[in-house]
């Protein structure tokens, strides 16, 4: 089953229910609840993913580079990106730190929990185990109010109530595995003192868990690994009006997440169809701010123009460069720096911690780094898409008649049209070293070397920027067979008789 269906069909408590309400609404977990799809479109999702490119954190379309940002996940699930990240040692916890865990926290007896684990190779606890667990502490609430139990005991069974519910709903929402079937135990690390839930940054952590999935299932030959979720699924609604096939809620109010919006129709099993449309992606297509009318309810917070890592645990770390998709927030799209310079390697949870508390120091995406507003949403510097190209391998397809121009993808298309002649490397050079001879054998004034330095670098820049190398027909795969053909027919013939 779809892990949003899980939560769908989850048995919640009544809306009057206080302690249990209270604090869950403290966590800043709850929209989470409001943000789960009964269908995903896993064709179009594996489609994005055969674009994802883990060195940039971005995918790669042909219109230039998006990703998934943080003001993504704040505005499509409503819930904290700022506070610690998830920092936790490796996947998984022990299985014997996993058995004291849910004996303390979620009053899960040692021995039904030795089984589970059993069951479930690992640390794990399962969806409908958990559930259970969660059905149980709520029962034996209500049997303790009854019976007038002690108020520790009863607070006791409490905490263990809310923590079986929030684990389901971390494990079916943020952290969905590609088994579908179970939630890590490592996860009630960080939900022992109820009271600091809200201290952590489920945004960012989730982020990139889910960043670490798009990773893995991105490699040649991995397939669909699963991981998927409602926030991958309403971030390709959002931007994309053109992709997956979807119900809108007429009754949507900007006091829910915007991944509320949507409900998802069910879709293909392969990708095959997405593919070729998003290889005739044009720029015109794309949404690229689309949370602009729901500002009011969710403001835009300055932690979005981070950059480095994030992390979910010394496991699962991954760039965010929010410089590479300056178009998402609003800025004409530049040349960004290698990601090496943004995300440098070397780090570890403490520093990449330290990072991103103090990320305004170093860390930050600087107004002078973000350029100009976009008057349209499109706009790139000259020469980004020419560049993209070259440092890419998205498919682009020729525009095609009667539809709109596209710019990013037309300036492309010409220089591919006139690079044959533009780097004529040899005639080129020749016509330089001609000029700058006979200027040399006259007087130059300082002026006039500048300026012919100038024409210089200009004329040259086409030999760098779009050169090709081509090999000679002698050197190519069918030049060599005749050569090698040749070679052997003399040698059968034997030496010659003059």
């Amino acid at each position: 089953m779809n892990n949003g269906k899980k939560i769908n069909d989850f048995d919640l408590p009544r809306r009057g229910l206080r302690w249990f309400w209270d604090v869950v609404d403290s966590t800043g977990l709850r929209p989470l609840l409001k943000t789960n799809y009964n269908h995903l479109d896993w064709g179009l999702l594996t489609a994005f993913t055969e674009r994802w490119h883990p060195e940039t954190g971005t995918f790669h379309l042909p219109i230039g580079e998006m990703t998934i940002t943080l003001d993504d996940v704040s505005c499509l699930l409503h819930i904290p990106i700022t506070g610690k990240m998830l920092n936790h040692l490796g996947t998984s916890c022990t299985v014997e730190e996993g058995e004291d865990m849910c004996y303390e926290y979620l009053n899960f007896s040692r021995t039904e929990c030795r089984k589970e684990f059993k069951k479930m190779k690992g640390a794990h606890i399962g969806f409908f185990m958990l559930d259970k667990i969660y059905t149980e502490n709520m029962k034996a609430v209500v049997r303790a109010e009854k019976k007038k139990m002690p108020d520790d005991k009863v607070q006791h069974l409490r905490e263990c109530t809310i923590r079986s519910f929030l684990l389901y709903l971390l494990g079916a929402t943020l952290f969905t595995n590609k088994s579908m079937q179970y939630v890590d135990v490592i996860f009630l690390t960080y939900l022992q003192d109820l009271s600091l839930v809200n201290t952590w940054n489920w945004g960012a952590s989730g982020l990139a868990y889910m960043y670490n999935y798009l990773d893995a299932a991105s490699r040649p030959g991995c397939g669909n690994l699963g991981g998927y979720n409602a926030m991958f699924h309403a971030w390709i609604l959002s931007h994309f009006e053109r992709f997956g096939s979807r119900y809108v809620d007429v009754n949507y109010n900007h006091n829910d997440p915007i991944a509320a919006k949507y409900y998802p129709f069910k879709g293909g099993k392969y990708p095959t169809e997405h593919r070729t449309t998003l290889d005739r992606m044009e720029v015109d297509e794309v949404t690229w701010r689309p949370y602009e009318d729901h500002r009011q309810t969710r403001p835009f917070e300055d932690i979005s123009w981070y950059t480095g890592w994030i992390m979910c645990g010394t496991a699962m770390i991954s760039p965010y460069l929010p410089e590479r998709v300056l178009r998402q927030f609003g800025h004409v799209q530049s040349i960004p720096r290698h990601p090496d310079v943004s995300a440098k390697a070397g780090m570890t949870r403490f520093s990449i911690a330290e990072a991103f508390a103090d990320y305004l120091v170093a860390n930050y995406v600087t107004e002078e780094m973000r350029g100009p507003r976009a008057h349209n949403g499109f706009e790139t510097v000259d020469g980004y898409i020419a560049w993209f190209y070259r440092v890419s391998h998205p498919k682009l397809w020729a525009p095609i008649d009667g539809n709109p121009k596209r710019p990013a993808d037309y300036e492309v298309l010409l220089e591919e049209d006139i690079a044959a002649e533009k780097c004529d490397v040899f005639e080129i050079c020749k016509t330089e070293h001609a000029e700058v001879r006979e200027k040399l054998d006259g007087d130059l004034t300082f002026e006039e070397a500048k300026e012919l330095l100038e024409k210089v670098y200009n004329d040259l820049t086409p030999v760098v920027t779009y050169s090709v190398q081509r090999r000679k027909k002698a050197d190519s795969g069918e030049g060599k067979k005749r050569k090698r053909k040749k070679k052997r027919s003399g040698e059968e013939a034997g030496p010659s008789s003059n």
